[in-house]
């Protein structure tokens, strides 16, 4: 029984980096965010009406204003921890728009390494930050509506 709960905690997890994945792979295509299913989340459809009702794809507004937010957190939470510098320095020239290849010329590592070890923690670190984000936020949300 337990080791079926980990196993759904675990699947739970990896959909929501999954997601995470896809988001921070299209962070400038904002009409692929306005489709990602992170861009229903209550709190990005409330930032969504408040902030960019006027734009075209008001939600990827949104979603990557909060994608952005959790990449400035990570790495000015971890930059200076010699275990993770690599790990934000992939999300901050993730940030500028840079490919993985290009990523990894910076990096002077190959393609294939920062693929499979900074890619990867950063984008656990992301989802961290991001499920964080939401959730006392979401609960703010609620707590407003909850008060009117």
């Amino acid at each position: 029984m337990v080791l079926q709960k980990e196993s759904s905690i675990k699947e739970a997890n990896d959909q929501w980096i999954n997601r995470v994945g896809h988001a921070l792979r299209n962070l400038d295509d904002r009409s692929v965010l306005n489709r990602s299913s992170l861009a229903r989340l209550s709190y990005v459809e409330k930032l969504a009406r408040e902030c960019y009702s006027s734009h075209i794809l008001p939600r990827g507004l949104a979603l990557r204003e909060v994608l952005v937010e959790c990449i400035d957190k990570v790495v000015n939470d971890l930059s200076e921890d010699a275990g993770l510098s690599r790990a934000c320095r992939y999300l901050t020239l993730l940030k500028q728009g840079l490919s993985c290849q290009q990523i990894s010329s910076e990096l002077g590592l190959s393609r294939e390494h920062v693929s499979r070890v900074y890619r990867l923690r950063a984008l656990d670190l992301v989802t961290s930050a991001f499920l964080s984000i939401i959730k006392s936020r979401s609960a703010n949300v609620s707590d407003s509506k909850s008060g009117n």
